[in-house]
């Protein structure tokens, strides 16, 4: 398997992993986000504070991500369509971090709760 390929694939997996916390976190959460309270406010908050966290964090990597490979072609006078493909998914893997990590966390945290 190519490096570029072995790349996509694993984005594709941490992505499908993501999916599968975001599912669990969405459960863990439906339940006391139904029954509204002072109780849930904090975790009410968070969720949107940690969104807004995420996507700017996502945004500012995306973007030096991109910026680091348009100075290494504008330093080496072009790029090839492999560095390109490599480029964008470092420029995914920094957008997706952020909110990846997060959503991690939340479902380890909230299932340890159940318990």
């Amino acid at each position: 398997m190519s490096s570029l390929s072995h790349r996509v694939s694993h984005f594709a997996s941490q992505s499908g992993q993501s999916g599968a916390d975001a599912a669990v976190t969405i459960a863990a959460r439906t339940f006391g986000l139904l029954q509204p309270g002072a109780r849930q406010a904090p975790e009410a908050a968070r969720m949107v504070e940690e969104k807004v966290v995420a996507a700017c964090e996502g945004a500012v990597g995306a973007s030096l991500a991109w910026g680091a490979f348009l100075f290494a072609s504008a330093w080496r006078g072009g790029a090839t369509a492999a560095q390109l493909s490599h480029a964008l998914i470092d420029v995914a893997e920094a957008a997706a971090g952020p909110a990846r990590r997060r959503v991690r966390a939340n479902a380890r945290r909230l299932t340890k709760r159940a318990h």
